[in-house]
């Protein structure tokens, strides 16, 4: 059977294979855009009808206007079904994300730009939004939080979740507990590009939101981007990505088993690492093999397809080397293990979020740090980082000069105004001044 994961030398890794592990899934993306097309046109033109045949035909689900919102009794019901230890930790999670994302709302200010005149900026939250979070491999109580948190802290009044119901019509009760924690009000049982879509254009059932935010499948993603000229789409986060930068001061049992987290996620995920050290290279590879042979099958199948495809070890002369890749990367989560890793930090560029140390595995940061674990993939880091409050918020500038204010940069408005070609720009600001 061979290695799970290969190792490679930078120097020497033939094109092809750089090609395919810096692209990753990008081309499974592209190869389904038609398709996805397909799919956001007719649920834009035709509504529910749409969307319900597509919840049929793709996930096996009959749904109408009356039970595709979760109901109070549904919610109710989830309380039930969970035991006192998961809705514990849940409450924690909670308690984490929320507090971080509380800080990351910046402030309203407002300051004497010059002599009279007074400027500054309005914190103000958008009025609806819709989040994603998804099922199909699984059932993430963690995205619920990631999503809604944010847009709590922002002030969001109307928050619109979808997320996939089961083959009975019903959502993951953890996953609906987390959502209710979290303050959403609106659960819709909508799955994949019809879901983002029904969110994008509105329906008879689903609300139109003004921007959409969350982690998907592939399907998710493209329909998030070919919706993204009517409204606001956040990270474009794909499928998951991780990669760690270790020199030879890391522990290889820490580096095999956060290899393993990401691509776990799905057989279009990525798992990495990059090192200058080949002992650890080479352990790191054995004990990939081992550590994904103890795995339940589904997820031993889904690790073991992806490292093939899109997983590397990859060989480098320097740490500078490393980090140079990394940057070029731009990985969704980037684990940093070497003797100074907070020194180290500061040579990350490109990543959607930053794991520091030996006790920082991605794990942590997907359940109860508290940053968000939705991040930019597809070298989308190279960008912007990861979900946060302001992604929630509008920044309204505002200047508000008094008459003395207006008069001590009358004549270079004036001047600029003349060069620009505007008379009517001149003649405005002019008039404050004939008229009393």
């Amino acid at each position: 059977m061979g290695n799970i994961i290969e190792i490679y030398t930078l120097k020497t890794m033939s094109e092809a294979d750089k090609k395919r592990i810096m692209q990753r899934a990008q081309e499974e993306i592209d190869a389904i855009y038609p398709q996805v097309r397909k799919v956001i046109d007719d649920v834009r033109q035709h509504g529910d009808e749409a969307l319900f045949k597509y919840m049929q035909d793709f996930d096996g689900v009959k749904l109408d206007a009356t039970t595709v919102k979760v109901s109070k009794e549904e919610i109710e019901e989830a309380y039930q079904k969970i035991d006192s230890t998961l809705l514990e930790s849940l409450k924690i999670l909670h308690q984490q994300v929320q507090r971080f994302h509380d800080f990351q709302k910046p402030q309203e200010w407002m300051t004497e730009l010059s002599p009279g005149l007074l400027a500054g900026q309005m914190i103000v939250p958008l009025d609806i939004v819709g989040c994603y979070s998804p099922g199909g491999r699984g059932w993430f109580p963690s995205t619920m939080f990631m999503n809604a948190c944010p847009a709590v802290a922002a002030g969001v009044k109307r928050i619109v979740m979808c997320t996939p119901p089961s083959k009975d019509g019903k959502i993951n009760p953890g996953a609906l507990v987390a959502a209710d924690l979290a303050g959403v009000k609106e659960i819709y049982k909508l799955s994949g590009a019809q879901a983002i879509a029904a969110m994008a254009y509105g329906t008879e059932s689903v609300p139109k939101v003004l921007k959409i935010t969350g982690p998907g499948s592939a399907w998710v993603v493209a329909a998030k981007t070919l919706v993204k000229n009517d409204v606001g789409i956040g990270v474009e986060a794909g499928p998951g990505e991780g990669l760690v930068i270790a020199d030879e001061h890391a522990y290889p049992e820490y580096v095999a088993s956060d290899i393993l987290i990401q691509a776990e996620h799905g057989d279009d995920s990525a798992g990495l690492c990059v090192t200058n050290s080949r002992a650890l290279a080479e352990k790191v590879q054995q004990l990939v093999n081992i550590y994904t042979a103890e795995l339940p099958e589904y997820r031993r199948n889904f690790v073991t397809n992806s490292l093939r495809k899109y997983g590397a070890i990859v060989l480098v002369d320097t740490m500078d080397e490393a980090f140079d890749f990394a940057n070029d990367y731009g990985v969704e989560h980037l684990e940093i293990q070497t003797k100074n890793p907070l020194q180290d930090m500061k040579k990350i560029k490109n990543a959607g979020g930053l794991y520091i140390g030996n006790y920082a595995p991605l794990s942590a940061g997907c359940f109860c740090s508290g940053p968000n674990h939705t991040l930019p993939t597809s070298k989308a880091g190279r960008i912007r980082g990861g979900l946060n409050t302001e992604d929630f918020l509008k920044k309204i500038t505002f200047e508000y000069p008094t008459r003395e204010g207006l008069g001590y940069l009358k004549d270079a408005m004036v001047s600029l105004a003349d060069y620009e070609g505007f008379p009517a720009h001149r003649n405005a600001i002019l008039r404050r001044f004939q008229v009393k």
